[in-house]
């Protein structure tokens, strides 16, 4: 693995200029508003049912949910540099509830911590992160093309967590100049129930590290602010996208599936930043082979259910309103996608699942991603062994209660 200049970094993911997002198009938005996809299902909450069968009983679709719970707290995702509306009111009763509350420490007024070592704060921020329960933690200076240009939110939530097919509030997004760095974090998904896709249980894996995301940004955006700095929580992919910045941040590569490629967990991972005006020392990007291996593998194409992943090659021609323009990569057709989820009325996760880089972080791994990156003609037999060994093939949901381990964190 070896770490990129921005500049390099940029020749090799980004040809064209790229435009500000607007969220609204962001295709987990979309069927709220659409009418051109509102009009082809009438859910489009994958909220799931129980169906009798191992990894659908109801014992699996309530571990599902109850691993999203977090994302349905007040504490989540409620930070914008623009609020709407809704977030105003929603931040106002948050205030009020919070005000009822006996206070347990308020910090001296105008008080600041020394920013003259921006090395040792940074330190202390991935530590404190870690603290919190991130898995990896990355440094990047913002870059304001990665920032929404508009904010879109639903106008409500059903009592599931699905999203009504309602019209939401969307208003352009302006980042204050003060804000010029982002903490970025990668909450890992339990490997020993990502492997049971497309069950219920492997999307509790997924419901789970959205959870541990919203109370970890939650809490290091609350620490920043005691510093006596300002931190905006962006939670899940909300206010700027997240995969460019974690690249920036040093925490991977971007692979044919449209996900962010770690070295430790391959895609198995969720992302989050926190922006902040704390000065902070940037981390820089790292290449470690994964364009390259993504070129010969095609695992995640082979077994897509929705046939969203491409085999072609990288473009910077977006294939429909869902995609940014400008950045070479692997066009994910987002509407086969979210299509898919909602006719399967959950998530699926088996891109994730089927990836070779989707391993246990153990020495074994280890070496065979060093290989990888460093032999490039071993690339075609590693997919080969890959499938010889039997990885990447969903496994049977019978036994999983009496065979899991829940991971110690």
């Amino acid at each position: 693995m070896k770490k990129l200049t921005l500049s390099e970094w940029e020749e090799k993911y980004i040809v064209g200029p790229v435009e500000r997002f607007d969220q609204k198009y962001q295709m987990f938005n979309r069927p709220s508003w659409d009418p051109a996809l509102k009009r082809l299902l009438k859910d489009w909450s994958f909220a799931g049912e129980v169906k009798g069968k191992p990894g659908y009983t109801l014992q699996d679709h309530a571990l599902q949910r109850a691993s999203w719970r977090g994302t349905q707290l007040t504490l989540f995702n409620m930070s914008k540099p623009n609020p709407s509306s809704m977030s105003k009111a929603i931040m106002a009763a948050m205030a009020a509830s919070y005000s009822r509350m006996q206070p347990l420490y308020k910090r001296p007024e105008r008080t600041k911590i020394d920013v003259g070592e921006p090395q040792m704060i940074t330190r202390n921020i991935k530590k404190v992160a870690t603290y919190f329960g991130a898995d990896l933690v990355g440094i990047c200076r913002l870059e304001r093309r990665w920032v929404y240009s508009h904010t879109y939110e639903e106008a409500g939530l059903d009592e599931t967590g699905g999203s009504e097919t309602v019209i939401g509030e969307s208003k352009p997004q302006e980042m204050p100049d003060e804000f010029q760095y982002a903490v970025v974090m990668g909450f890992q998904e339990e490997y020993d129930m990502i492997k049971y896709f497309p069950t219920y249980i492997a999307d509790a894996a997924t419901g789970m590290g959205y959870s541990r995301m919203a109370i970890a940004n939650a809490f290091l955006s609350s620490f920043i602010q005691n510093l006596g700095f300002k931190a905006i929580d962006c939670s899940i992919n909300d206010v700027a996208l997240s995969i460019p910045m974690a690249m920036q941040a040093g925490l991977g590569g971007l692979g044919r599936n449209g996900l962010l490629i770690t070295p430790r967990f391959g895609p198995r991972l969720r992302l989050s930043k926190v922006i902040t005006d704390l000065p902070l020392v940037a981390d820089t990007p790292v290449d470690f082979g994964v364009t390259e291996f993504c070129t010969v593998c095609k695992k995640c194409v082979d077994l897509c259910p929705s046939r969203a992943i491409t085999p072609g090659e990288r473009t910077t021609e977006p294939n429909n309103v869902s995609n940014a323009a400008g950045e070479l990569k692997w066009r994910i057709n987002a509407e086969k996608c979210r299509m898919y989820w909602a006719q399967a009325n959950k998530s699926c996760t088996i891109c994730i699942a089927c990836c070779p880089y989707n391993k246990p972080n153990t020495w074994f791994h280890r070496s065979v991603r060093w290989f990888a990156d460093n032999v490039r003609w071993i690339d075609s037999l590693c997919v080969w062994a890959d499938d010889l060994l039997g990885y990447g093939r969903a496994v049977k949901a019978e036994n999983f209660w009496e065979e899991w381990q829940p991971r110690r964190r």
